[in-house]
């Protein structure tokens, strides 16, 4: 699967558990400003900001959907369907 602009996290990460995401329950397009709002470690430690959901769907990252995509290639991340 190729990420794209526009895509949610959970059909990005691939995540199947509805119930224990709360940016899924609460239909948030952009999670890094769930995890502002609610102070979470992800977005305190700077981890939103390098993570291949933001970077698809940030506005102001600088990569286009071919170098998302390349970097997805090189890891395996949809491999162990996380």
């Amino acid at each position: 699967m190729a990420a794209k602009r526009g895509q949610n996290c959970w059909e990005i990460m691939q995540c199947d558990d509805e119930d224990m995401c709360s940016v899924r329950v609460n239909s948030m397009k952009r999670c890094w400003e769930w995890m502002e709002k609610n102070n979470e470690f992800q977005f305190r430690y700077g981890l939103c900001y390098e993570c291949i959901v933001y970077l698809c769907n940030n506005e102001n990252a600088n990569f286009s959907e071919n170098e998302i995509n390349q970097l997805l290639g090189n890891c395996d991340l949809y491999e162990h369907g996380f």
